[in-house]
């Protein structure tokens, strides 16, 4: 069948581009933990025995990443979750909430090995390896399943309640402390 398309140009389709401010609020979050991962993973795959860096990026794990980011999501957005989404998406979150703790006590081994390359490497590379599959099922699996369950307005308060995480647990500093981290490597690596 070859029929002449040229109506389609002709059809004004306006799309609206759907807006999940809380969500954004989480993907922006994890791309500077990405950031952070990989100075992680580049210093110790360059064997950099520096326990001051892997301190400070321990700090940035347990203050951003730890208590600011996953606290917006256990502490907010999954509540909402278990009140008003179905059991697959109940069962995502359930199984995020066990990284979540996976992922404090790698950096706990982190910072005790700190002053010990050797123990360090092995805590560090499996939380690099494990926090990027995290992310990944978050980014791709629980916030498209999560969106057909949560209104544009829960959204626009999920978003706002984050504002108030970020004041109270100073996600300035931790942003400051990434961007210093940043510095301090890359001028090592130089």
């Amino acid at each position: 069948m070859n029929m002449d398309e040229d109506w389609i140009d002709d059809i004004d389709i306006e799309i609206e581009e759907e807006s999940y401010p809380a969500t954004e609020v989480l993907v922006e979050e994890h791309r500077q933990i990405e950031k952070a991962l990989e100075i992680l993973e580049k210093a110790v795959r360059n064997g950099v025995s520096d326990p001051e860096l892997y301190e400070r990026l321990a700090d940035f794990f347990s203050g951003y990443a730890d208590r600011i980011h996953h606290g917006k999501e256990e502490e907010i957005l999954f509540k909402v979750l278990k009140r008003t989404a179905p059991e697959h998406i109940l069962e995502i979150v359930s199984a995020l909430e066990s990284d979540h703790v996976t992922g404090r006590d790698l950096v706990g081994k982190m910072r005790k090995n700190s002053e010990n390359f050797d123990s360090l490497k092995d805590f560090a590379l499996s939380y690099v390896s494990f926090l990027r599959d995290h992310i990944l099922r978050e980014d791709e699996g629980l916030f498209p399943s999560m969106h057909p369950y949560l209104s544009r307005d829960e959204e626009e308060i999920i978003a706002s309640e984050f504002e108030k995480v970020d004041a109270e647990r100073s996600r300035d500093h931790y942003e400051e402390l990434l961007r210093d981290i940043e510095k301090q490597f890359s001028n090592s690596e130089n």
